[in-house]
């Protein structure tokens, strides 16, 4: 045990079971040594968010003094890591987006989430299945998708398989270890099955794609039928309780996303989304429209409300934490072992009371749902 070394004792979620131990620890995990006593206070690896926009008023395409904002704004509302995600944008602004989010990662901020890298949710989608992405969908431009690739923060990338007409952007992504995820898109169950095939994943699972159906069905009943990985909103009001009931029975790996926008943890008022104006009333934020824009969930309103829906913390903590690390290869994320990141969600009488990450607690200033 060094100088730096802290010690806790609890009831840990490690290696897939809870054991009471007291956890020497400084950044990292150093060691969890078995007690007989008990504790009331529990422990899950903390929420890590795959597909998030913004936080806190601020939208992380804004540049990086808002992707910094909006990093530290996480924290505060329960995310200790994530990806910064973009919409469907200009080639330019996609590339500033990058360079942005580079620039962090290169110097991060101690008071914030940490960025693990980039999701870029389209260019490359079918307009016939927008949401509310805005209007610049296009045809893969393989130059520009490496030059993107270059930068080595390209995480994930949501695609709508039937745009890559010539099955070339598919291998290119593959081939540099992004993980592909399929959304945003009208391509039949065979097409999304195939693409699954060859280590797709789903993204916002249900929304923006083809339906469950028994004849002529999309992406969701691929997705259910034969998908390993796929994420899913669990704001309540994306997927209803039935739905996300069928979804965690199909599907191995489910986890959850926030596909939060800036309005996430913000009173009602008005909001960028890329470059769509979005309203937050309540627990929505639409488009002037109507349609659905993203969430206002924050990651402890995510927590309570699988709690509510019945989840076991142990089926919370891979939903929220475990699985998104496996799917982009965080080894020392989602985990409570030695030699994992101290970060993990400390909950009191079944209530989220604070999050620590790098082995210091923060204090978390929303209230669930």
């Amino acid at each position: 045990m060094n100088n730096d070394s802290r010690e806790l004792l609890g009831r840990w979620w490690s290696n897939g079971e809870w054991i009471n131990a007291r956890c020497t620890f400084d950044t990292h995990v150093q060691d969890l040594t078995p007690v007989s006593d008990k504790n009331d206070t529990r422990y899950i690896p903390a929420p890590i968010d795959l597909h998030v926009h913004g936080c806190g008023g601020y939208d992380c395409m804004q540049g990086e003094a808002a992707l910094r904002a909006m990093l530290k704004a996480a924290l505060k509302t329960g995310t200790s890591a994530l990806l910064a995600t973009s919409v469907t944008a200009p080639f330019q602004d996609i590339s500033q987006f990058i360079e942005s989010a580079k620039n962090v990662i290169d110097s991060p901020d101690s008071d914030a989430a940490l960025l693990l890298g980039v999701h870029l949710e389209g260019p490359f989608i079918n307009p016939e299945k927008l949401g509310a992405q805005p209007p610049y969908t296009v045809k893969p431009d393989l130059a520009i998708v490496r030059s993107w690739l270059d930068s080595g923060i390209v995480k994930v990338m949501t695609i709508a398989p039937e745009i890559d007409v010539d099955g070339q952007l598919l291998p290119l992504l593959l081939a540099h270890g992004v993980k592909v995820q399929i959304g945003h898109s009208n391509c039949s169950w065979h097409q999304a099955q195939l693409a699954i095939n060859q280590g797709c994943g789903i993204t916002h699972l249900y929304n923006a794609m083809g339906g469950v159906t028994h004849r002529d069905g999309g992406t969701a009943t691929a997705a259910l039928a034969y998908a390993d990985f796929a994420e899913i909103i669990t704001d309540g009001i994306h997927v209803e309780q039935a739905a996300f009931d069928i979804a965690l029975r199909a599907i191995p790996n489910l986890y959850s996303v926030t596909d939060a926008t800036a309005a996430a943890g913000m009173p009602d008022g008005n909001f960028m989304l890329g470059s769509l104006p979005v309203i937050k009333k309540g627990n929505q934020v639409q488009l002037p429209d109507g349609t659905l824009a993203g969430s206002c969930l924050t990651q402890t309103q995510s927590l309570a409300l699988l709690r509510s829906w019945g989840l076991d913390w142990s089926t919370i903590a891979k939903l929220s934490s475990a699985r998104p690390a496996a799917w982009i290869n965080e080894a020392k994320l989602g985990k409570i072992s030695q030699g994992a990141k101290a970060n993990w969600i400390e909950l009191q009488a079944d209530t989220v009371v604070a999050i620590w990450v790098n082995g210091q607690q923060q204090g978390l200033t929303n209230s669930p749902l």
